[in-house]
């Protein structure tokens, strides 16, 4: 082969290079798209948002910024105050997600990416004008999501992924009051079974007394009566029900109340209970292997113990939480009802036994030396 064919050779050879790298790389190219590498959303852009729709396993959740409550309220919940932490949380991890690169603009390619049926998320400034939309796809292994803008047909892969709960109440706020321990000055106690009892004290340093009558053999359990407040204090609800709801309206007839003055002047009046357990005694037959018959008495639970839930006034008729208890039933945990006392003797101590006094030394005159 002559040197002329050779450098034929080598030119056909490397148009066919670079033919067989522009057919099998174009496949193989990544999309491009200028977005990607930057944020989700402007996050100077969600400062401004005043209203936020997320929707997740078929339900509405709808987060609006109130200025008379302070605070984002949950409109699906009777506009109850919602969790700062949980709303800001959201947000936080809204602005921080970043575009790691465009996956698909293929829309059978993006059907697989489980946009279909998934959570999604738009968020409105305070005039009501969109700010950003988009629906939510598949976790990746690696802690990463897919994610679509409303209305484009491109499929993006983010590098986090979005916690969203559908349960409506883990949004709320669970405290609805705000006040410490050491605030409370005064207790009145009106017990289910008829005891009472009226408590106070100058300071969260001084002891318990009451102007009441107690028995001879005892006196304030001070412990006992600085749990009061205690509780109270940090009382949070877990979740809400209808206020006409069977359960709600049998805690309010079964309950105890608790009246706290602070020492700012305002006054809360709590009243906690549950719907009891109602249990009847049967006869029921029963026959033995001898083929004898014997009647037994045996219990029969006719109405379960119910769930527990409290209610709260405030001496302050301002005062939002007033509102909230017309609005709905607030759930607590059983162990805020069942740590609180049920009867007077659980509020009182022994008294401890009077010291006595040594018996007084006999004084004898001293002898007269004189008289000798």
């Amino acid at each position: 082969m002559n040197l002329k064919n050779l450098y034929v050779c080598a030119g056909i050879l490397l148009v066919l290079a670079i033919l067989i790298n522009l057919f099998t790389g174009s496949s193989n190219a990544p999309l491009l798209d200028e977005r990607v590498g930057s944020s989700i959303v402007d996050p100077s852009a969600l400062r401004d948002a005043g209203k936020i729709i997320v929707e997740s396993g078929g339900d509405t959740i709808t987060l609006v910024s109130s200025p008379e409550a302070n605070s984002w309220v949950l409109e699906e919940k009777y506009s109850l105050p919602t969790s700062y932490t949980r709303v800001s949380q959201f947000a936080r991890n809204v602005s921080e997600a970043k575009l790691q690169r465009l996956v698909s603009e293929n829309p059978e390619r993006i059907e697989t990416l489980g946009f279909e049926g998934g959570d999604s998320a738009r968020f409105y400034d305070t005039s009501g004008n969109e700010i950003v939309a988009f629906d939510l796809g598949k976790e990746t292994e690696n802690g990463r999501q897919f994610l679509r803008y409303q209305g484009e047909e491109k499929a993006f892969l983010v590098n986090t992924t979005f916690l969203i709960d559908a349960n409506h109440d883990s949004w709320l706020e669970k405290s609805l009051v705000d006040f410490e321990a050491s605030d409370v000055t005064s207790i009145v106690v009106s017990l289910q079974n008829g005891d009472t009892l009226s408590i106070e004290r100058d300071n969260a340093d001084a002891d318990w007394s009451t102007s009441d009558t107690l028995p001879d053999d005892k006196i304030l359990n001070q412990s006992a009566l600085s749990q009061i407040a205690s509780k109270f204090a940090g009382l949070n609800f877990t979740a809400t029900a209808e206020v006409d709801d069977a359960n709600v309206v049998a805690a309010r007839d079964n309950s105890h109340s608790f009246d706290l003055s602070l020492n700012d002047g305002k006054r809360y009046t709590f009243t906690i209970g549950r719907q009891p357990e109602l249990v009847i005694e049967k006869e029921v037959e029963k026959e033995g292997e001898d083929g004898e018959t014997t009647t037994e008495t045996e219990e029969e639970v006719v109405t379960p113990e119910g769930p527990v839930y409290f209610f709260i006034a405030s001496s302050d008729p301002e005062e939002r939480i007033n509102e909230y208890m017309g609005k709905a039933g607030f759930e607590a945990s059983s162990y805020q009802f069942t740590s609180l006392p049920d009867s007077l003797d659980a509020l009182l101590s022994d008294a401890p036994e009077p010291i006595e006094e040594p018996p007084a030394p006999l004084v004898t005159a001293p002898e007269n030396p004189e008289a000798e």
